[in-house]
């Protein structure tokens, strides 16, 4: 079965600003440097972990980094996901979405 369309990993940077990554192929890379999942901070690793769809849920998988990825405050090596979980690799804070983003409400007039 293919992965489901909807999914996605948002990391908040450190300025507050949000960046999406639409999870739309079956195993993504995160990492610092030439990554699908680019995470730039300097703890991160050049190749971090993987998220992958794994016998019909989503998993993050660590590629033994150096400084840990992170479910819920735990470390872990492999983890299903659930929506809504705050994944860190190092310091970088992501959240796990099953659902799209709402849409833009339109200004009062």
């Amino acid at each position: 079965m293919s992965p489901p369309a909807a999914a996605r990993l948002v990391w908040e940077r450190p300025d507050g600003e949000k960046v999406e990554f639409p999870l739309d192929q079956e195993a993504l890379v995160v990492g610092r440097e030439d990554a699908p999942i680019l995470i730039g901070e300097p703890l991160v690793s050049r190749q971090h972990a993987r998220i992958e769809w794994r016998d019909e849920a989503w998993v993050v998988v660590d590629l033994e980094s150096t400084n840990h990825t992170r479910v819920n405050g735990e470390v872990v090596h492999y983890r299903d996901l659930a929506d809504g979980d705050e994944v860190r690799f190092a310091r970088a804070k992501c959240r796990f979405h099953l659902s799209e983003p709402a849409p833009a409400g339109r200004p009062e007039e």
